[in-house]
């Protein structure tokens, strides 16, 4: 079973937790000139796309310019899987909009092991690579697996120390680092002091892993969704009114990263997200226009 998914949500508390006490505090608590606010998919390649967002008969190899033109943000999942070398990098930041930022996440030969700290310096070289994308970096991220649990605390501090790394974000899923709050608090700390994001994820079955604790002035939600179930727009209308909470006390950066099981639905919820944080921020985000059928004017 994929990560915190359930058979059926109908009786899931989806109510956000509280701040924690030093959210805000690490904000700052005076509104920021300008929050930067990047929204997306997981995946561009999506053939259901098609007709939809991309023209009809767009090739795969123009998917990724046609999604730039929809959306200003992807979680690049891909990275992941497989490595990415400078031209295929190069090549990405040529085909999409100025104002686009690619968010990868960590390759697993880094993130799943059993101990990071041997890690180190195959982390440098990514992070170096991650150059490449130059003003269309957004945020990198390392999601640890499930099976990484807090008794490797003293491992996660050591490879970070090491590694020097600053300006990206960190996913914990395993349940101990959330019900042992002396790691947590620790862990936190060092987030805020080493300008590390605690990354949060919206997801049915594991509510403890939406923390709601912002280590820096950046904040990274990955949202599952459920195909459109009406609970996901409860869900997105309490998050728009935390994040004007959040851009109201200094908020600077937002990378929300939607997902669902079915891709071909994603521009629907992103629509509905990013009106209803423009009616609450005043902040416009560029959102993906759907194309409608052309009409039939013909009387036979």
């Amino acid at each position: 079973m994929e990560f915190g998914k359930l058979e059926s949500v109908n009786e899931v508390d989806f109510k956000l937790p509280p701040n924690h006490a030093g959210t805000l505090k690490v904000l700052g608590q005076h509104k920021a000139p300008h929050c930067k606010i990047h929204v997306g998919c997981p995946i561009w390649a999506e053939e259901g796309f098609v007709g939809k967002l991309f023209p009809p008969k767009t090739k795969r190899v123009n998917f990724l310019k046609e999604y730039s033109k929809q959306f200003n943000g992807i979680e690049l999942n891909v990275s992941h899987y497989k490595p990415l070398d400078v031209e295929t990098i190069q090549h990405w930041v040529n085909v999409t909009a100025s104002d686009f930022k690619f968010c990868p996440k960590v390759n697993q030969t880094i993130s799943h092991t059993p101990l990071l700290i041997y890690n180190v310096q195959m982390f440098k070289e990514l992070l170096s690579l991650y150059k490449q994308f130059k003003e269309k970096l957004g945020m990198p991220f390392l999601q640890l697996p499930n099976s990484y649990d807090s008794s490797k605390v003293n491992d996660l501090l050591d490879f970070l120390d090491q590694s020097a790394a600053s300006s990206f974000a960190i996913e914990l899923r395993h349940e101990s680092w959330f019900s042992n709050e002396t790691v947590l608090k620790q862990l936190c700390n060092y987030f805020y002091k080493n300008n590390i994001t605690f990354l949060m994820t919206d997801v049915s079955g594991r509510r403890d892993v939406l923390h709601c604790r912002l280590t820096t002035k950046t904040a990274f939600i990955r949202f599952i969704a459920n195909d459109m179930h009406p609970s996901d727009f409860v869900r997105l209308n309490e998050w728009t009114d935390r994040l004007k909470l959040w851009i109201d006390n200094g908020l600077e950066q937002l990378y929300f990263c939607m997902h669902t099981p079915t891709n071909v639905v994603l521009p629907e919820l992103i629509i509905y997200f990013t009106t209803e944080l423009a009616k609450k921020t005043g902040i416009k985000v560029r959102m993906p226009t759907i194309i409608k059928p052309e009409q039939n004017n013909t009387l036979f």
